[in-house]
């Protein structure tokens, strides 16, 4: 059961890391050749699409699942998996938190904001644009390297047993020149 959240807490996270690498390769270059007027009109649009049952389900699955893989991978005596895991679930946190205190809300001013004239598309873009990038750069961080941890600890083996025990306690050799 543990392995099986584990990996799912791997997918999550990958199919969320892939989606803020995508947007943030793609769509945010392709955004940024847009006149006022068209960029705020497509992020609104943009804005509107995103939150789904399927963003929302990979958005939230991946902090709920790599946070019960930690749960479910905590021994009385953490591992090098344990701390992979507690690891992730720190970075998927901070996804979440600066999704929900940045960029969602910086979403809502923007739907909000007077957009009558030029002036006003001019205006609305310059109080959003470079926040909502810098936050989602934030994101797109945490989430790769949550990514990057869960992988480690799915391709980590810890060993078991009093022969492992006493591995791990067992000094690492130092090689000499």
């Amino acid at each position: 059961m543990s392995r099986i959240v584990l990996l799912l807490a791997a997918v999550s996270t990958g199919l969320f890391a892939g989606f803020c690498f995508c947007y943030t390769v793609v769509v945010t270059r392709g955004l940024a050749r847009l006149g006022d007027e068209q960029y705020v009109t497509a992020m609104r649009r943009l804005n509107e699409v995103v939150p789904s049952v399927p963003f929302f389900l990979v958005f939230i699955g991946s902090l709920l699942f790599t946070v019960t893989a930690y749960v479910l991978h905590r021994p009385l005596q953490p591992t090098t998996q344990t701390w992979l895991i507690g690891a992730a679930a720190v970075c998927c946190l901070v996804s979440v938190v600066v999704s929900a205190t940045g960029n969602i809300p910086l979403n809502g001013e923007l739907a909000s904001a007077a957009t009558n004239s030029a002036a006003d598309f001019l205006h609305a873009r310059q109080s959003f644009e470079d926040r909502w990038n810098t936050l989602h750069a934030i994101r797109t961080a945490a989430s790769a390297l949550a990514l990057v941890l869960l992988v480690a600890a799915c391709v980590y083996a810890p060993q078991r047993g009093a022969e492992a025990r006493a591995d791990e306690s067992a000094p690492v050799p130092v090689l000499s020149s």
